[in-house]
């Protein structure tokens, strides 16, 4: 409105003015559009330093598409871009439901979620991982804001917080298999989880933060909260007690991610060996981490996530809470082939 007056009283060409009944139709037209209400709005957020190849891709709810350099001029003409923004190629769309506000906040919940999926599955943990500054304008670098956009009209923004230009397709999607992203997609596009599928979700965020620029230590840490929310908690289980936290997530982990025996006991091992860095460096330990060790364990916590994505997709209910996931693996220690049993009788 404030644009709309300005216009028909500072400008210097008297053709431009509109009078009496023009005037009054215009400004009705104005105030029509300044009250509408629509149910669902296409809010579209900019990527920072992220590349799409070709066709727009689409995980979930959200569909990554290229922004042109003529909508990205007339994006920046809002006056809502800062200088500090990162390079944008990319804007992440989502049909969210509700007035501006919880349109906004739907669609920035919705693509932190699946930036939170590739950083965990598809992004480096130790070596380069500074240079993958992909995510949210005004998030992943320090910006004045993130400009966002709302049924490519409007105008909006939100205050918040060496580089790889990634590609979506090249660097991102080519990680995993096709299976792999159908699974995903079915969780994130879930509306009541499990017990268990709530872990995961949590432990794929711990994952992805575990991406982001920090120090070796906090990063480290925070892998190892994505092992524990992946697959910690304790049952109602009074060995717990003595078998202890490192032995538990050691052998959990080895069960879901393990594919033979030799393969469970390499993993036995080496959750015990991180686990136990992790408790020295909380323990106020002089514990050094170096960047291969934040890869290895980044992939190996990585790898048990996509593990516990498959068994939790193939067993349903039977791994739906913490006290069934115990239950199962007690399952995998002791149970013995029909033959075996046989010969044993």
């Amino acid at each position: 409105m404030y644009d709309f007056l300005m216009g028909q009283t500072t400008s210097w060409s008297e053709p431009e003015h509109l009078y009496n009944e023009n005037l009054l139709t215009e400004a009705k037209q104005l105030l029509k559009k300044l009250i509408e209400f629509e149910a669902w709005q296409n809010v579209d957020i900019p990527i920072a330093n992220l590349w799409l190849e070709g066709e727009p891709a689409k995980l979930g709810e959200v569909v990554f598409m290229v922004i042109t350099e003529e909508e990205l001029e007339q994006w920046k003409k809002g006056g809502l871009w800062s200088e500090l923004a990162p390079e944008a190629h990319v804007a992440a769309r989502v049909r969210a439901p509700g007035d501006q506000q919880k349109a906004l906040l739907y669609t920035r919940t919705k693509v932190s979620q699946i930036l939170d999926v590739f950083r965990a599955f598809c992004f480096p943990f130790g070596h380069h991982s500074d240079t993958w500054l992909v995510g949210i304008v005004g998030e992943i670098i320090s910006s004045a804001s993130t400009p966002m956009r709302i049924n490519n009209k409007r105008f909006v923004t939100q205050v918040g917080p060496g580089i790889t230009l990634v590609e979506l397709r090249k660097s991102i999607l080519s990680k995993l298999e096709q299976p792999q992203w159908e699974l995903i997609n079915k969780l994130i596009l879930k509306t009541n989880y499990s017990d268990m599928e709530n872990k995961l979700l949590d432990g794929i965020h711990w994952l992805s933060e575990s991406t982001k620029p920090d120090t070796n230590n906090s990063k480290f840490i925070k892998i190892s909260v994505a092992l524990e929310t992946l697959v910690g908690g304790e049952p109602q289980d009074e060995e717990l007690k003595v078998r202890g936290i490192t032995a538990m997530l050691a052998e959990r982990a080895a069960f879901i991610a393990g594919k033979d025996l030799d393969d469970r006991l390499a993993i036995d091992k080496d959750i015990r060996t991180y686990y136990g860095k992790r408790s020295k460096i909380t323990h106020g330990g002089s514990e050094v981490v170096s960047l291969d060790n934040i890869d290895e364990f980044g992939k190996l916590i990585r790898r048990l996530a996509l593990a516990l994505l498959g068994k939790l997709d193939e067993l349903g209910g039977t791994l739906s809470d913490v006290n069934k996931l115990e239950r199962w693996v007690k399952e995998q220690k002791y149970f013995l082939p029909s033959n075996n049993s046989e010969e044993t009788t």
